[in-house]
């Protein structure tokens, strides 16, 4: 029987963001593996969460993933852990899906896998994100190394560990550092330039989502403004596809849902998996 595992990282920082992120998986499959991986120390409430939405904390060896960010970034401790994600190839299960914490998701995520073949395709991803992989002056010469590009976002992603391993990732990255290092964009970006040069830099094979199942437009921004709720299903009305999943991304995030009437729906739908976390949680404690 395959083994298919969501996998998150957090830590209680973002523990709102964890019982939101949850109820919108649980509403969809009950019985869905489930794997968060700890930022850091600073996990108690996070862990207290594991009664209710019935996830496991990933217990594997970070070494090898913390090593490579102190190598990589040396003076940037606080996001460094970024890396920690790519902890989630180290779990014994045939594909996982990775997704950031700051997003809901709106469909059942067993429609994400069985696309993944070691060798003909390596990782389905569900948004690109063209701004914030490589720096902007260096695109021209990234396209000249790395013709297939495709700028992925490394907020969501499927991939298995016999397609794409820890070592692969670290090895890749130190075997062509000088190139990395004059193509990356740093601005306060950690696990994305590093995810994209190894995939591309290893001559990986990608696909959207949307290529392996074509009722799937994959990650939309909330900020999207070509969203639209049609019979219960939130669509990308470019393609009239379903969004698979909403990301909450950057800085600002909440405060928008109230400034502009376009994300008002939105910022319910967010906040009613939140609700409906919190009383899942409430039901457990009394249980």
């Amino acid at each position: 029987m395959s083994r298919h595992a969501v996998v998150f990282l957090a830590n209680d920082r973002y523990y709102a963001w964890a019982v939101t992120f949850l109820e919108s998986i649980r509403e969809h499959n009950v019985g869905q593996l489930l794997y968060c991986i700890p930022y850091d120390a600073e996990t108690a409430r996070i862990r207290s969460l594991r009664g209710a939405f019935g996830f496991e904390m990933v217990d594997v060896d970070f070494s090898t993933l913390d090593a490579f960010a102190d190598r990589l970034f040396p003076n940037r401790p606080p996001n460094r852990a970024n890396l920690r994600k790519y902890a989630a190839l180290q779990l014994d299960c045939d594909e996982v899906a990775y997704f950031d914490i700051d997003m809901v998701l709106l469909v059942d995520p067993a429609r994400l896998f069985g696309h993944v073949r070691p060798g003909t395709l390596d990782l389905v991803y569900l948004s690109t994100s063209p701004d914030f992989v490589y720096r902007r002056d260096r695109l021209a010469e990234a396209r000249r190394h790395f013709p297939h590009m495709q700028l992925i976002s490394a907020g969501a992603f499927v991939t298995s560990r016999r397609a794409l391993s820890v070592e692969d990732i670290v090895n890749t990255v130190e075997a062509n550092r000088e190139l990395y290092l004059e193509l990356r964009r740093e601005e306060g970006l950690y696990d994305q330039p590093v995810l994209n040069f190894a995939l591309d830099c290893a001559g990986k094979r990608l696909r959207h989502i949307e290529e392996c199942d074509p009722t799937l437009a994959g990650l939309a921004s909330f900020r999207n403004p070509h969203l639209a709720f049609e019979g219960g299903r939130l669509l990308d009305l470019r393609n009239g596809r379903e969004v698979a999943a909403v990301h909450w991304a950057g800085a600002v995030k909440r405060g928008l849902e109230v400034l502009d009437p376009r994300l008002w729906r939105l910022g319910r739908l967010r906040s009613g998996f939140h609700r409906r976390g919190k009383q899942r949680l409430a039901e457990v404690l009394v249980g």
